[in-house]
């Protein structure tokens, strides 16, 4: 990861208020090994988010925009816009960043139970693609040894509730304008009414669900499998290639590309397989894009096997099937060896 531009300002609000109090940084922070694992870890706490919603800038977000209150004559630029100035090097990364800032402050203002925090703004290269990383922080308190091995005081930015913020793939925006998915933000439960003021700084049209996508991708997986292949060996095995592809793409960040998944998935399957695979998941029925962001939590749950009543609950992955988990059809019955370790301690007690 390259580190290019850095800064982070205040925006201080309380809830249920109409007013916040804005901090500009004048100054940007030189990377250093600190940074650059503060930033690493910002990515991998925006990565592991469950659910994420892709899009561009919106139609009409290329234009000045009317002062967002409606109070007054004064114009803020949009998202694209201020990008675009930073870009071409009409404005510094500060005179970006600080007119970014504005614009946010005239959209809070207007939701009234949101709050402020640190907003980071961060310019980066990584995996040979430029990214500009949006990311409202909170400090948090904890405590720390010294020296001389007292306890103190310590507050930090928390990265792991990480509930607004967006992520936008410079390059892509640049190089393909007709891309619908350069933008990607988290969306949580419990930020989703609030982020709305968030969502129209940053300018997102939404086009697209990870976790729609997902569900999509591995429902054609699952179907290919079954009129594809007989043995349910062979069903397996594709099954959690599949999920083991995915799933490092979603550690990187990286959205999964149809065609490379396909070549991945069915090399060792016989000849043509990549050409009835791509043909099976491109049909209408999926409706799938070229490009799928995939979601860990829905991947997980396609290799999965469960059920309950009223005073049992069984979760078994698929692959166990045959091997330490056997069921018989006739009897109906279930046979479990290879029992956990905390499930067996539990068992010796009653």
């Amino acid at each position: 990861m390259l580190i290019k531009e850095f800064i982070v300002h205040l925006l201080e609000k309380q809830v249920d208020s109409t007013h916040s109090n804005l901090s500009l940084s004048q100054e940007t922070i030189t990377s250093s090994a600190i940074l650059e694992n503060f930033l690493d870890e910002l990515n991998k706490s925006y990565n592991s988010k469950a659910t994420k919603v892709f899009g561009a800038f919106s139609d009409t977000s290329n234009t000045d925009k009317d002062d967002v209150s409606g109070d007054s004559a004064d114009k803020v630029k949009s998202m694209d816009a201020l990008l675009a100035s930073y870009l071409d090097q009409s404005d510094s990364f500060l005179d970006y960043t600080h007119k970014a800032m504005n614009c946010l402050q005239q959209h809070i203002d207007q939701a009234v139970k949101a709050s402020g925090g640190y907003m980071v703004f961060a310019h980066y290269t990584l995996f040979g693609s430029d990214f500009m990383m949006l990311a409202m922080l909170n400090n948090v308190s904890g405590v720390s040894v010294d020296n001389q091995l007292e306890i103190s005081s310590i507050d930090y930015l928390d990265i792991k509730q990480l509930h607004l913020a967006a992520r936008i793939d410079l390059t892509q925006w640049q190089e393909e304008p007709d891309s619908r998915r350069y933008i990607s933000m988290v969306r949580s439960k419990e930020s989703h009414k609030l982020s709305e003021y968030f969502k129209k700084f940053i300018g997102n049209d939404e086009s697209s669900d990870s976790k729609q996508e997902t569900s999509d991708l591995f429902t054609a997986i699952g179907q290919f499998c079954d009129k594809q292949f007989e043995e349910e060996q062979q069903k397996s095995e594709f099954k959690q290639k599949a999920s083991d592809y995915c799933i490092e793409q979603a550690e990187k960040g990286q959205n999964v590309d149809i065609k490379d998944f396909s070549t991945h998935v069915t090399k060792g399957v016989a000849e043509g397989a990549i050409d009835d695979f791509m043909s099976y998941v491109n049909s209408e029925q999926f409706n799938l894009t070229d490009e799928v962001s995939p979601n860990k939590s829905v991947i997980r749950r396609f290799n999965k096997i469960t059920g309950r009543n009223a005073q049992i609950s069984i979760t078994i992955n698929e692959e166990a099937l045959g091997d330490s988990v056997i069921y018989d059809i006739e009897k109906e019955t279930l046979t479990i060896s290879d029992l956990p370790a905390a499930l067996k301690a539990q068992l010796l007690k009653r």
